[in-house]
């Protein structure tokens, strides 16, 4: 073999592992870009939540409106480098994914709040926010898993009638314990527990509460001032 021959062999092997190692950059930038979009996915971001409330029962508080913003900002664009939209950035498919059902079930825009209530004042207070009743048989069930921005006592939920009927009538201690348990679950969850309407019963009145609404007209405005702060 010549000179010449080997020079051009050389050469051509030389071409042969540029274009290896230019192929070989390009799957390595590809892959880069998918890590990206993958840690920036629903799904990861989804589990990383779930892990850190484990390891720290303390950040559990704040798990179900965590993962109630990352239902929301689950279809936001992705750039390469896994930031939500920007230039760049890559939209991902919109399809169902299992992990939407985990985040959150008729999702809210507005305040949510669990209430103790009597005659009318749920609807009174729907027209404003999302209303969650409260039932003395399941309340402290359902306020365990709710995911709800305050706990709303009625003053007037003690009045015959109402599933809450006779709550703060002396004697009726199934009533008071439940609404103790409600109130012990709130202040766990740091949740504001608000006592509504005029002229409650002194059983009602002498308790502990973080706010009181006595004027039904300005109560809504009022809970939403009290509730901003944790939105």
């Amino acid at each position: 073999m010549t000179d010449d021959d080997k020079a051009a062999k050389a050469y051509e092997q030389l071409g042969r592992l540029k274009a290896t190692l230019r192929e070989r950059d390009a799957r390595i930038a590809e892959l880069e870009k998918r890590l990206a979009r993958l840690e920036g996915s629903t799904a990861v971001q989804f589990g990383k939540l779930v892990a850190g409330a484990a390891r720290n029962p303390k950040s559990g508080r704040r798990l179900p409106k965590d993962l109630y913003r990352l239902w929301r900002k689950r279809h936001a664009p992705v750039s390469a480098s896994g930031s939500s939209a920007g230039g760049g950035g890559v939209q991902p498919e919109r399809v169902e994914r299992p992990e939407d059902h985990l985040l959150v079930a008729g999702p809210c825009d507005t305040m949510i709040i669990a209430g103790v209530f009597g005659p009318g004042t749920a609807e009174l207070l729907a027209a404003h926010a999302k209303v969650v009743p409260l039932y003395p048989h399941d309340a402290a069930t359902v306020l365990r898993s709710a995911d709800v921005d305050a706990v709303v006592v009625d003053a007037a939920a003690g009045e015959p009638g109402g599933p809450w009927a006779y709550l703060g009538v002396p004697g009726m201690y199934d009533r008071d314990l439940a609404l103790h348990e409600l109130r012990r679950i709130a202040a766990a969850r740091s949740l504001p527990r608000v006592l509504y309407g005029a002229a409650p019963p002194a059983t009602l009145a002498g308790l502990t509460w973080d706010a009181r609404l006595p004027d039904a007209a300005t109560a809504p405005g009022r809970l939403a001032e009290i509730l901003e702060p944790a939105r």
